[in-house]
């Protein structure tokens, strides 16, 4: 059982190193959004695993629990604030990513202009 356990860590924390650079590197915000399901749902027999081995750490694993609780709540308002848009029906993209290569762009054309 512990083998498992620590192998169902192991994924756990793999998924959590994932997070960061796909939602704010990429800015995939959809694929972080369903990351943070699966990283909160790998935590359920990770947490429940450790609690049979010993009560305390799986105790001490709750409030991450509820922090990765809150973090979809977050991950999904950003979502629904930031809808996904077709260009030409071809390229997907979400308000933020647009807002950012517009961001570029200005950036760009400052430099270019001697700004």
């Amino acid at each position: 059982i512990q083998k498992n356990i620590m192998l169902l860590s192991f994924v756990h924390y793999a998924l959590n190193i994932i997070w960061a650079p796909v939602f704010f590197g990429m800015q995939r915000l959809r694929l972080g959004h369903i990351l943070n399901i699966v990283i909160w749902a790998s935590l359920l027999p990770v947490l429940i695993g450790y609690s049979t081995i010993d009560l305390l750490s799986g105790m001490l694993l709750i409030p991450y629990f509820l922090w990765l609780s809150f973090a979809i709540k977050l991950s999904d308002g950003i979502c629904k604030l930031n809808p996904t848009q077709t260009k030409n029906g071809t390229r997907l993209f979400n308000n933020a990513r647009l807002e950012s290569e517009i961001w570029d762009l200005r950036e760009e054309a400052g430099k270019k202009v001697g700004l």
